[in-house]
């Protein structure tokens, strides 16, 4: 059977209805409508549900007891490996149901907010080895840098023709908007760009790909900007370019600094077979 969603596991567990859901004789509320229906005879809830369903039973729902619950449920749905858009949906319809029925002991914002920190506190313990930004899952600039270097061995012959696609973006005001720009972007990134590509994330507005420097690098740039002008970078002034990476590699991190800052860079168009210095954009 696949794992209930909170809102289902909550409404097939008639024998927690609270008196927010259950009517006289608890008979009449959402908990006592759904009857079961698709759920396995005696089977439980997943431990994080049975969290949330716990703290929300109980006579009184204490908020900081349904925050924690939250949290829980959002470890072992990012230990799952659950998207946090769908686990934000997940919320959103069990919090529709706690409304329309008498209110909620916290206000959705607020779990929301509580849900988000959870799964990104987990995604970051998970994620928490060297050479990975815990956030976005993209590794640091420091393992693209020993990246370059460990192709450069590989050729055997001269340095390797390389460049950095490269995601840069406006800094947000709030810090829910910048969380979602550099999942965002790294999503972006994942899905428009060859799965060979060393994918890299800087502070929270740059993201970049390091792949050859043939055509295909051209096409996934203009894939990646139709890709970022819609949806939620759509209002963030996405800029989308393809740098070289300089020939001297000791410059690399150089640029990315230069990049990151916002530095205005040379941006000469160029053939993709041009040996280049590694200065300028080549989009």
């Amino acid at each position: 059977m696949p794992e209930p969603t909170l809102l289902t596991a909550w409404l097939e567990q008639p024998g927690r209805a609270t008196a927010r859901t259950a009517g006289p004789g608890g008979a009449d509320g959402p908990a006592s409508q759904a009857g079961g229906a698709g759920a396995p005879s005696g089977a439980l809830p997943p431990p994080g549900v049975e969290a949330v369903l716990e703290a929300l039973g109980a006579e009184r729902p204490e908020p900081e007891e349904v925050s924690h619950s939250l949290t829980v449920f959002a470890w072992e749905r990012a230990a799952a490996s659950t998207d946090l858009t769908c686990l934000l949906a997940e919320l959103d319809e069990l919090w529709d149901v706690l409304e329309d029925t008498g209110g909620a002991p916290l206000p959705r914002a607020t779990a929301r907010h509580r849900l988000v920190d959870a799964w990104v506190d987990a995604v970051a313990a998970e994620r928490g080895s060297p050479g990975v930004d815990p956030l976005s899952g993209l590794h640091t600039a420091g393992y693209l840098y020993g990246r370059v270097q460990e192709l450069d061995r590989l050729s055997a012959t001269e340095p390797m023709a390389l460049v950095l696609i490269v995601v840069r973006w406006d800094a947000a005001a709030g810090p829910w908007m910048r969380i979602a720009r550099i999942l965002q972007a790294a999503s972006a990134l994942r899905s428009r760009v060859r799965p060979e590509a060393t994918l890299s994330q800087v502070g929270t507005t740059m993201a970049m790909a390091l792949v050859p420097d043939d055509a295909r690098a051209r096409v996934e740039r203009i894939s990646l900007t139709k890709a970022v002008e819609n949806g939620e970078l759509s209002t963030a002034h996405v800029m989308v370019d393809v740098f070289a990476v300089p020939d001297t590699r000791a410059r690399l991190p150089e640029l990315v600094t230069r990049l990151h800052g916002g530095a205005n860079v040379d941006h000469a168009v160029r053939p993709p077979s041009f040996r280049h210095s590694g200065t300028g954009s080549l989009d």
